[in-house]
């Protein structure tokens, strides 16, 4: 569970970095879009953090769950209007779907922070797994509906950019991967987040978070590849070498928990062992632009003595 924990933080990161990228890099033109944008991956990084609390909380914590629980339900609730924004708010329809499911979102998240006990009962902290008891009732009813609607209208705005912009061009490619991402992670969130914690399984809600990261990201692509946004190439640069780093740290932590896992019969790491190599894997990474510098002095020095004898 910690390396997971540490996969959804360390995911957050990028999904936030990806944020303020769009938008402290977006041309005027573009930065009411890359304000919603931002405002997604803030949502989106509040979710990934609180969830990654609320799987390893212990037995005892509950008090302290109190408003990060809460905030998992209501950041939820902000990003996908967030991304609906982003997605037709240069459109009158937009604007109004945008505004009407505003409204419906905040009165459903004070709801939620006010009398947290209409959404969930209980908070079952366990070794054997984390839960929350649902209260079957208007609230519960008014948050899946919430989801429920957003998400059609969401495909709706995607699939109108995508017509309008085939008439335009013969190669809509970008929308296609926008529609592709956000439907897997609507399909894989609602399952995981909505569908089974019903049912009393919260193990796996972090599937979730992962997804939508991914559909962020390739929001981000879209915007990289196919020039939906004009940012600097100053934050790009930059951007694109922290993302480097946090995969290549990632790719190593997973191949590291299954060794660990293989050799050890099933078992896994401590906390301490996994932010251990986190860290270590990260200063390595960052080292080795300079490692191959120095290798390429040497390689001169050599080249260099050869050629005078």
């Amino acid at each position: 569970m910690q390396l997971i924990v540490i996969l959804l933080v360390t995911v957050s990161v990028l999904t936030l970095l990806s944020g303020i990228t769009v938008f402290f890099g977006s041309s005027k033109k573009y930065r009411v879009r890359a304000f919603w944008f931002l405002l997604a991956a803030i949502f989106a990084t509040v979710w990934m953090v609180t969830i990654s609390q609320f799987l390893v909380a212990e037995p005892g914590s509950e008090e302290a769950l109190s408003w990060p629980i809460r905030f998992t339900f209501i950041s939820a609730i902000l990003l996908d209007i967030a991304f609906l924004a982003y997605t037709a708010w240069m459109q009158k329809f937009g604007k109004i779907m945008t505004l009407v499911f505003l409204i419906f979102g905040l009165i459903v998240s004070a709801l939620i922070a006010i009398k947290p006990e209409l959404l969930y009962s209980e908070v079952v902290l366990s070794k054997t797994g984390n839960a929350v008891t649902m209260n079957i009732g208007p609230l519960y009813i008014a948050y899946n509906a919430f989801f429920g609607t957003i998400v059609p209208a969401v495909i709706y705005a995607l699939i109108r950019h995508y017509l309008e912009k085939k008439k335009s061009t013969n190669k809509p490619v970008g929308d296609i991967i926008i529609m592709a991402s956000f439907g897997v992670s609507s399909v894989i969130t609602l399952i995981f987040n909505l569908i089974l914690p019903l049912f009393g399984n919260w193990n796996l809600i972090w599937l979730g978070p992962l997804a939508l990261s991914a559909t962020i990201i390739g929001f981000y692509y879209t915007i990289l590849r196919y020039s939906t946004l004009n940012l600097s190439s100053m934050w790009l640069r930059l951007f694109s070498y922290i993302v480097i780093v946090c995969s290549l740290a990632i790719i190593y932590m997973m191949i590291f928990a299954l060794l660990f896992a293989s050799m050890f019969r099933g078992a896994t790491p401590s906390t301490e062992v996994i932010v251990l190599n986190f860290i270590m894997i990260v200063i390595i990474i960052i080292l080795m632009p300079a490692v191959n510098e120095l290798s390429n002095f040497i390689r001169s020095l050599i080249s260099n003595s050869q050629k005078k004898e």
